[in-house]
């Protein structure tokens, strides 16, 4: 049995992926600042630990206590559209501690799996199916936050023997997705659909993006622990782009009500296409995404089941 370290894993994405790597019969220590966070509390091999990624010394001594193999870097407080005070609150409480968990890793023969980008740490670098050896230009603080630290990674591995995979994937949607958030737009049309709310779209609804279901995401991670894959970088994406009117088409269709858009002026940070080749993951480990048809339906399913739950 393995032991792993998330940190981060709070967010929809953590939660899967740990529902994931225990299933695949890891023991999974998990970091986070919520002192109310419950959701595996009755999971007798994850072990909640409270503390945060500036708490290093913390980090230090419960990688050593408990022999930590893998490490799942997830934690992010930026999204595409921060400014530049969020990107200086990133470096003081993200970037500048991941470097000090891995100057401390890079001699201990630890892995660590860290999530970039898969649209953002390319920006305006990228083409028609972006390959990872395509120019890195962001364009967002977001991407540049990625890219510092994937740099370092680099960096650390080129004069130490740091072990790592840098996962780049694309939109990510499904399962524990919060639907009334102002991120992801299949969770957030979801929500404003389901309370008759508009959807607001940046531009004409024809910008391509690729989608990918977190369960598939959780899989990969699963995947490339199995098969002890490292010191390689993967984009993560479904092969197939789609624009945001051909989703509200989607989830019109899902959940038979009538989808009411709010089309607004395109915004800058906004790319015209996403489209990720996964050709190289492919050619790594046994992945066959679900369609975006399958997805919304599955995380349609998810939420009516947590909601009667809840009543």
């Amino acid at each position: 049995m393995k032991n792993i370290l998330i940190i981060g894993g709070t967010g929809f994405l953590g939660k899967n992926i740990v529902e994931a790597l225990v299933n695949d019969g890891s023991r999974i220590f998990l970091i986070t600042r919520n002192k109310n966070f419950d959701v595996f509390k009755d999971s007798p091999t994850i072990k909640i630990i409270h503390g945060a990624l500036e708490d290093i010394n913390i980090i230090k001594n419960l990688i050593i206590e408990h022999k930590i193999q893998e490490i799942v870097h997830l934690a992010s407080n930026l999204i595409p559209a921060s400014d530049k005070s969020e990107f200086e609150h990133e470096m003081l409480n993200i970037v500048l501690p991941t470097f000090e968990l891995l100057n401390f890793i890079s001699n201990k023969n630890v892995k660590i799996i860290f999530f970039s980008s898969g649209g953002a740490i390319y920006g305006k670098g990228m083409k028609n199916k972006t390959i990872e050896s395509c120019i890195l230009e962001p364009h967002t603080f977001y991407g540049y936050s990625k890219l510092i630290i994937e740099n370092h990674i680099r960096y650390l591995s080129n004069i130490t023997q740091l072990r790592y995979v840098i996962l780049r994937p694309s939109n990510v949607y499904g399962k524990y997705q919060n639907l009334n958030s102002n991120q992801g737009f299949i969770a957030v049309a979801l929500g404003k659909i389901l309370s008759n709310q508009p959807v607001d779209i940046w531009g004409d609804g024809n910008t391509l993006r690729d989608y990918i279901c977190v369960r598939d995401v959780a899989q990969v991670v699963c995947n490339i622990l199995r098969e002890n894959i490292e010191n390689e970088i993967f984009n993560i994406g479904s092969g197939v782009s789609s624009s945001l009117l051909e989703i509200l088409d989607i989830l019109e269709k899902n959940t038979k009500l009538t989808v009411c858009v709010n089309f607004k002026q395109k915004r800058k940070i906004d790319l015209e296409k996403v489209s990720l080749d996964i050709n190289k993951l492919k050619s790594h480990v046994k992945f066959t995404p679900k369609t975006l048809h399958e997805g919304i339906h599955d995380f349609i399913l998810f939420h009516e089941k947590t909601k009667k739950h809840d009543k």
